[in-house]
């Protein structure tokens, strides 16, 4: 069973992505399984929560968000 946790959003945006098959065939899998868990989960649902856990556990990603934020704020 994935440990992956879905929410159910709102007011969603499109956006378009090309991915390798070997990735898109595996996401596939992943969707299946996430539905197995979470039966109104659908393939958007799926990849923002798996974006949000990237995102989340990323050190540099939020190392990186923070000197951005510091810089913002020092301003002009």
């Amino acid at each position: 069973m994935i440990t992956l946790q879905i929410q159910v959003k709102s007011e969603p945006v499109t956006r378009r992505v090309k991915l390798s098959k070997e990735v898109s065939d595996e996401f596939d899998f992943y969707v299946k399984a996430a539905t197995e868990k979470t039966p109104r989960a659908d393939e958007s649902l799926v990849l923002e929560a798996i974006l949000k856990n990237h995102f989340r556990k990323d050190k540099g990603f939020r190392n990186w968000l923070k000197s951005r934020d510091a810089q913002n704020q020092d301003g002009p």
